[in-house]
């Protein structure tokens, strides 16, 4: 049964409230503060309806309208993902594995979730800034891009793998990054066979990263970590110590998590 189809039978389901929070998530995945002509564009709402549902998330303080008529994101909606972060057991756990990995590489070390086609932060202990914009909790990035996002999609069943690339729209985001459906899915099986996933220059080229999974208790990836570093340390002999100590730091939060099986594991 189609998601529609269960839309029409679900008798307690709000069309509107449905529709608001897809604005709300319109805007949040925006990179720029987007424009009521382009929500009603994308949205297929007429514009006076669209801006009903501006009017009201902006009352609300979820959505702020600036002086040349764009909405962003207000704090409001950070502070709320904020207290999930901080009521995650997941971030609780891994912070202490992820500093401690941080200070034994000297490397800045992340840890994500995927979010549909997105790579979502939730910790950062960063050493090194390698994109021209801040990475904090909440913030997303494209998942085929980066070496969490391959980790977390080689996470998913062929099915739903199948399903979440043929969502993404591909654009470079440096003259290396994966840009076709079959490259990534190349990718992301050389992922499961290597056990960790490679970022070599696609979010930035100054920019390496190795990422590793985290497990949950019935072994669904539900997270990954990732070392980031310098390019030139690709080639490092010291890599193979730090790619160890990532493996190392994944399977000691997948097993504080509940997870007592072989690591790492992938779907077959």
């Amino acid at each position: 049964m189609g998601l529609k189809a269960q839309k029409i039978r679900n008798k307690g389901f709000i069309q509107s409230l449905s529709r608001g929070l897809n604005i709300l998530e319109l805007v949040a995945n925006s990179s720029n503060p987007v424009s009521l002509t382009e929500i009603s564009k994308i949205t297929k709402l007429n514009k006076t309806t669209s801006q009903r549902f501006l009017n009201t998330l902006c009352d609300l303080n979820y959505l702020i309208r600036g002086e040349d008529k764009r909405y962003s994101l207000s704090g409001k909606v950070l502070s709320l993902a904020q207290s999930f972060l901080n009521k995650s057991n997941l971030l609780n756990v891994s912070k202490p594995y992820v500093d401690e990995l941080s200070d034994e590489t000297g490397k800045t070390v992340n840890l994500a979730i995927l979010e549909d086609i997105y790579t979502v932060f939730l910790y950062r202990k960063q050493i090194r800034k390698f994109l021209n914009y801040d990475l904090v909790p909440g913030s997303k990035l494209p998942c085929y891009a980066g070496s969490l996002g391959k980790v977390l999609l080689a996470g998913l069943n062929n099915e739903e793998l199948k399903r979440r690339i043929s969502k993404i729209e591909f654009y470079p985001i440096t003259p290396k990054t994966i840009t076709s459906k079959e490259k990534l899915w190349e990718e992301i099986m050389k992922t499961r066979s290597r056990g960790y996933g490679i970022c070599d220059q696609e979010l930035s080229m100054d920019m390496f990263s190795v990422a590793a999974p985290i497990l949950d208790r019935e072994g669904n990836i539900i997270a990954a970590i990732n070392i980031s570093m310098e390019f030139s340390y690709k080639k490092h002999p010291g890599l193979k110590v730090m790619i160890k100590k990532l493996l190392e730091k994944g399977k000691m939060i997948s097993s504080h998590l509940g997870y007592q099986g072989v690591y790492p594991l992938y779907p077959k």
